[in-house]
């Protein structure tokens, strides 16, 4: 976890997020994981994918308070950016 940890700080994003996928592939039940790879989707500005990302750690660990916080963020950011989806 730390190599993908330094690829992410780094910026090599895509590295970084094969490696996740790979991970998840083997543990699907790690919540860090998940949570990471929001991250990853959140610094590329992919926010459903991000959001899917963090609800899959808190279906795994409901106690993930980082999680909530980052769901609660980027849906803050698609009601900004798009807020006529929702008032049409």
């Amino acid at each position: 976890m730390e190599k993908i940890l330094k690829l992410i700080e780094t910026n090599q994003l895509e590295q970084a997020q094969v490696m996740l996928q790979e991970r998840l592939q083997k543990q699907p039940e790690d919540a860090g994981a998940y949570f990471l790879l929001g991250q990853i989707f959140c610094k590329k500005q992919e926010w459903g994918m991000a959001i899917n990302c963090f609800r899959q750690a808190l279906e795994i660990a409901p106690d993930y308070p980082r999680a909530k916080t980052q769901i609660d963020m980027a849906n803050a950011i698609l009601g900004y950016f798009t807020p006529d989806m929702f008032n049409p």
